[in-house]
């Protein structure tokens, strides 16, 4: 019976119950089947026996089932009947973690969480001398409850039917291979970008050659730590400042000092994969503040007559004795204890007065001390002279014994005449160049101004309105909006912002109680898609109402995507103030491919605030 004739109902080893054909690829099948002994799912592989691939699928299986790891789906049979090759695995109920990045890229924490997890199992695997091969996202599955199981392990390998493509990062072997892989795990959680080696429908990282860039120059937010143990394996020879990362067990133990308690970090079930982890709770201190007997003490009645001993029988049997509360008491003959005597009572000091009402004693067999001198009066100082006219008044001589008041108070004063003094010089200078800045001859910059500002310049004062550079074609934009619920402002109107005429545009809604966009966002904006990556020298807006407070972000280079949100980008620039036509200039010119202009508080219109942006000019 050849794969192609299996159809749903066809039993195989007279136990397992193909149900539902799930994939099919170069002659291999993929089903979801049920045991009908035990009456569960499970996962089925096959393949004709012809095929060349049989033989390593089924040694595959038997070496995969060596591996007793709990986050592996095990192998559970194998066979070889009918001229078909069949493997038998657990079923895995859960989403898969490219499943999971197209709906966002995890939280730095759950994806050093989830990272660890598989590279313990990896490091597992390697210490019996067995690899995977062929870890992506598609073989790493978080269930309903939040744990994590590892799909097709070294099965998944032995199915594929071309020879492995070449990696970019040189010939490596197996191991290495899957610990380049777990990296990839990590550097997908984090940027939704696929740098490993096994083929993965996520889409490929950018590359700075042959190797690709660091998480943090493809998205924002990226802590420095998961960002160095991504490099420290991706790129290992260019780590000159730390040790290379080699194994699966140094990449869980580099993780493990990042999460900290796993068991803190954990989800709690799937949805949370997306959410951050609560903070732990804050420690009871009461817990801390153990009574053993929690029973106050009764303090005896003055005058009282100790209660008598009890009188304890030799031959009592353990049946008879009272109760023990306590662990660990060590039972021991039991005798007749008799109250001890009370301690005899302290002796009363004799009454000694403070201070001695008489003169000192002292024994007569005493040496006698010789008596003290008196020291000799000090000489009060005297003032030294003053100073001549012509003379420094810091001459050196002998510091007064006694602080000169008036001659401190002195100085004081001069001090502050020279301060004010200076304080006048400054303030004329300003007020003289100011006079000057507004005609300085050949377009001289006034005092003051910046001339080359950075890419990375937040600055709040309102850029030159002059526009230089070759404007760059604008290909499309879209509004952008994630803090909105939906998350859409007025997309019918995007295409007025960049038609080349002025007077049509795009505006915002109209938010009312702060210029803040009400105070319920952060901002709101357009990006702009320039097609390509494109040396970005300013952008041009034309406004169209005034005040407006906006940045400009961009994507880093490589970036093929346009942004989901504002942490997909970096700030280029801030602008406060600014009128209804503003220039913001980056020098040096910015790479990249899409622009996000960035409203953060809008004009007045109305009885609210709305911004408008109704021309984008982009130049080289």
């Amino acid at each position: 019976m050849p794969p192609i004739s299996m159809t749903p109902g066809t039993v195989l080893g007279g136990r397992y119950r193909l149900e539902d054909l799930l994939s099919e690829q170069d002659g291999a099948r993929f089903w979801r089947a049920t045991d009908t002994v035990l009456e569960r799912s499970v996962a089925v592989h096959a393949v004709a026996s012809t095929d060349p691939r049989a033989a390593a699928v089924l040694d595959a299986a038997q070496r995969s089932a060596g591996v007793s790891e709990p986050h592996f789906l095990r192998v559970l049979d194998c066979d070889d009947v009918d001229g078909i090759t069949w493997v038998i695995n657990e079923w895995g109920d859960g989403v898969s973690l490219d499943v999971m990045l197209a709906r966002g890229t995890l939280p730095p924490m759950r994806a050093a969480w989830l990272t660890r997890e598989v590279a313990e199992a990896i490091a597992a695997a390697h210490a019996q001398g067995v690899h995977h091969g062929r870890l992506n996202p598609e073989a790493v599955l978080v269930t309903a409850s939040g744990s994590v199981r590892i799909i097709g392990f070294v099965v998944n390998a032995a199915f594929e039917r071309s020879a492995a493509a070449v990696s970019p990062y040189g010939p490596i072997g197996a191991r290495e291979a899957d610990v380049v892989d777990l990296a990839g795990i990590l550097y997908a959680a984090l940027t939704g970008r696929w740098p490993g080696i096994a083929p993965s429908s996520v889409p490929p990282a950018p590359r700075d050659g042959n190797r690709p860039l660091r998480p943090r120059q493809v998205r924002a937010g990226v802590p420095r730590t998961l960002d160095a143990i991504c490099d420290r394996v991706l790129h290992k020879e260019a780590s000159a400042h730390s040790m290379p990362i080699e194994t699966a067990y140094e990449v869980a133990a580099a993780l493990s000092d990042f999460v900290g308690d796993p068991a803190a970090v954990a989800p709690a079930d799937l949805p949370s994969m997306h959410a951050d982890p609560e903070p732990p709770p804050e420690p009871d201190i009461d817990s801390y503040l153990l009574d053993p007997d929690p029973t106050p003490e009764t303090a005896p009645a003055p005058n009282s007559e100790p209660a008598p001993a009890a009188v304890v029988d030799p031959d009592a049997t353990m049946a008879s004795a009272p109760p023990y509360e306590a662990v660990g008491i060590e039972f021991l003959e039991p005798e007749v204890w008799a109250p001890a005597a009370p301690p005899p009572p302290f002796e009363q000091p004799t009454d000694r007065p403070l201070f001695a009402e008489t003169e000192r004693r002292v024994p007569a067999d005493a040496p006698v001390a010789p008596p003290v001198a008196e020291p000799p009066p000090r000489p009060l100082a005297t003032p030294p002279p003053s100073p001549a006219p012509d003379q420094w008044p810091f001459e050196d001589r002998e510091p007064d014994l006694e602080p000169d008041y008036d001659g401190g108070r002195r100085w004081l004063r001069i001090a502050l005449v020279v301060a004010v003094a200076i304080a006048v010089v400054v303030a004329m200078f300003y007020a003289f160049n100011a006079g000057r800045g507004n005609d300085s001859p050949s377009g001289s910059p006034a005092p003051g101004s910046s001339t080359s500002p950075s890419p990375s310049d937040t600055s709040s004062t309102p850029p030159a309105t002059t526009p230089t550079g070759t404007p760059i074609t604008i290909v499309g934009a879209a509004d952008f909006d994630p803090e909105g619920n939906p998350p859409r402002e007025n997309p019918d109107e995007v295409s007025r912002a960049y038609d080349g005429n002025p007077a049509t545009g795009w505006h915002t809604l109209t938010y009312r109680g702060s210029p803040s966009l009400g105070g319920i966002k952060s901002g709101v904006g357009l990006i702009v898609d320039l097609g390509s990556d494109q040396p970005v020298s300013s952008v041009q807006l034309a406004l169209g109402r005034t005040p407006t407070d906006l940045q400009v972000w961009a994507t880093a280079p490589g970036v093929t995507d346009a942004p989901t949100e504002l942490a997909d980008t970096h700030l280029l620039k801030t602008v406060t103030g600014a009128g209804t036509s503003a220039v913001v200039p980056f020098a040096p010119a910015v790479r990249t491919r899409f622009l996000v202009i960035w409203l953060t508080k809008l004009p007045a219109f109305a009885k609210g605030y709305r911004g408008e942006i109704d021309e984008i000019t982009v130049r080289k």
